[in-house]
């Protein structure tokens, strides 16, 4: 008896340490104070992101053109990277609530013990009352003071699975409702780069221009005081003299602070670091071919309501609404539910320690019978609200389409207006600058019209500049630029014969548009033999992988931004994939034309 009394009070005092080490434990993590970053580690992390911007940021070998600075930014754009996570996100979500459409299966195993035997005594029970236990009662044992136990249970709820169904094909809507996004994000970038890519075009020469006429003011402003110093002149015409050449550097500062700015916001959204030198293709003129919008009015409509992300995010938001009246039509029906699992006992005093069960069984919620019309209603109003939506973003979208027409050819009619005040500006210019003497006051007529000049021209290139900025409104009230592609006669490129004499081969737009057709040339000749051209019959090749073009892509010779563009992919296209290449931190895909930049791709699955 004693000894019983002993082992129960060590056994007390052992449960008692135990729980006061895990008081500790729990004592301290609660007492745990904030320890704030320790300046080697944020060096250590500046120096990580310097190093990851300057594998994000590509060399620019070359002249930098319009599309190689949308595809730039496209490359490098930080929201059109989070528009795509989004994307990706979603399409994860997809297969989440797919699986749970399937059945559960759920394994488990145990292991228990006492420290001494679970025995149990009986006795009759008469008049609702126990009789009490004999002096010698019998007592019986039904369990080991150890046992193991293991058990594999299958479940499947009927009612679950088809609304984890109609959740999982809501979600695959979401999920283009997200793509969606990412296409708006494109557009938002290539207008904003189209408007600061002429900008930085004007800002480039313009600032060399401004250079030696800011030195020439200066120094007349310095002639001017030396001659006011030996009263070669009258006070009141040196001052006034001296007030107008103030006047004019400070409007040439005021135009540099307005132009200097211009390049170093293109290579931002090029994903350029500050200060890194570059070059564009494009240079200020005296006369600008200006972009043409042929299409009719009704047919742009009809293009935009077709195109434009917002609107088919609308659609795809009708469709989710319209799911969600079959979810509130389903959740009305009683769930049924199949079972059946195996399980495992060690218990030696068991005739079966091991045995199969199976079983169904239904439950339904009577109240989802009163609020199930509820829900119906409100997933019906919902529906609605997505048609009525969509009707008011259709009139907003053609809304945006007149007006972006009408800023377009507003935008050219000012350009016609300053291409003539440009050329009055600049015989002006010549006539003075020929008419010019020697005396001090006859270099304020030339300064003058020099800075008048200099502003016609920034008048003409900045009126090129808002026509591009408007052509770019008008595709992106539409939603998809391939309606504005255009042959140029001036981007045709001829290559002269070789010093064998063997001409190399003539790459012109129309041999472009035959690549596009997948029609193999062997050789361009004069014009009039381009009938002879035959499509050759389509042998299917072995099918690998396949990708679908987002967006209107460049075809380059290498995974290089600054390799040559041999072709133009349209969206929609669909292109074969022979090989994945990582270069510099990037992804291009290998296609039999060339390689594309993988974030204009969407891989077939």
């Amino acid at each position: 008896m004693k000894h019983k009394i002993l082992s129960s009070t060590v056994a007390t005092s052992l449960i008692l340490v135990g729980y006061s080490v895990v008081a500790g434990v729990l004592f301290v993590g609660c007492s745990v104070k904030p320890q704030a970053i320790l300046s080697s580690e944020v060096k250590s992390d500046v120096q990580k992101s310097l190093d990851e911007l300057n594998k994000l940021s590509l060399p620019v070998l070359k002249p930098i053109t319009l599309d190689e600075a949308i595809e730039r930014a496209i490359a490098n754009n930080l929201s059109k990277k989070l528009d795509i996570l989004s994307s990706a996100l979603a399409h994860q979500k997809i297969d989440i609530v797919a699986y749970e459409a399937l059945p559960s299966l759920t394994a488990k195993g145990g292991y228990s013990a006492r420290d001494n035997y679970a025995a149990s005594a009986s006795t009759s029970f008469v008049n609702g009352e126990p009789e009490p236990l004999g002096a010698s009662p019998s007592y019986s044992v039904s369990q080991d003071k150890e046992s193991t136990n293991a058990g594999v249970a299958f479940s499947w709820n009927v009612l679950d699975f088809g609304l984890s169904y109609v959740r999982a094909g809501q979600q695959a809507n979401r999920f283009l409702i997200a793509k969606e996004k990412e296409r708006k994000s494109i557009h938002n970038i290539k207008q904003e780069v189209r408007n600061a890519y002429y900008r930085a075009v004007s800002a480039d020469e313009l600032l060399q221009r401004i250079t030696p006429v800011m030195e020439k003011t200066k120094q007349a402003f310095e002639d001017s005081k030396n001659i006011a110093k030996l009263k070669l002149d009258t006070p009141m015409k040196g001052l006034t003299y001296q007030r107008e050449l103030l006047e004019v550097i400070r409007s040439l500062n005021t135009l540099e602070e307005n132009l200097i700015k211009s390049k170093t916001e293109l290579a931002r959204l090029m994903g350029l670091k500050p200060g890194t030198s570059f070059e564009l293709a494009e240079k200020i003129q005296e006369r600008y071919q200006l972009p043409n919008i042929t299409i009719p009015i009704d047919e742009l409509e009809r293009l935009a309501l077709e195109h434009r992300p917002e609107l088919q995010e609308t659609r795809y938001q009708q469709k989710i609404s319209e799911a969600e009246v079959k979810a509130a039509m389903l959740k009305m029906l009683p769930g049924i539910n199949l079972n059946a699992g195996y399980s495992y006992d060690s218990n030696q005093y068991a005739l079966n320690n091991n045995w199969m069960s199976y079983g169904a069984n239904v439950s339904w919620n009577l109240l989802n019978v009163f609020n199930g019309n509820l829900n119906k209603k409100l997933a019906q109003t919902q529906v609605e609200l997505a048609k009525q939506q969509k009707l008011a973003l259709s009139m907003a979208v053609i809304s945006q389409v007149h007006l972006s027409l009408l800023d377009f050819y507003q935008a050219k009619k000012a350009y016609q207006l300053s291409e003539d005040y440009y050329s009055i500006a600049k015989d002006i210019f010549i006539i003075i600058e020929n008419e010019n003497t020697l005396d001090v006051n006859g270099k304020l007529s030339l300064i003058k019209e020099t800075l008048n000049f200099l502003i016609a021209n920034l008048r003409l290139s900045s009126s090129y500049a808002r026509v591009q900025n408007a052509y770019g409104k008008v595709i992106s009230s539409v939603g998809n630029d391939t309606f504005f592609k255009e042959v140029n006669p001036e981007l045709l490129v001829e290559k002269k014969l070789d010093l064998e004499g063997k001409p190399e081969p003539i790459v012109t737009a129309k041999l472009e548009l035959a690549k596009e057709k997948e029609i193999e040339v062997s050789e361009v000749k004069e014009p009039q033999e381009e009938r002879e051209v035959q499509e050759e019959p389509v042998v299917a090749p072995e099918i690998k992988k396949y990708a679908y073009v987002k967006e209107d892509a460049n075809v380059r010779e290498g995974s290089n931004i600054n390799s040559e563009v041999v072709k133009i992919v349209m969206q929609g296209s669909e292109v074969e994939i022979l090989e994945i290449v990582k270069e510099a931190g990037k992804t291009w895909y290998k296609t039999p034309d060339g390689y594309i930049f993988s974030d204009l791709l969407d891989p077939i699955i």
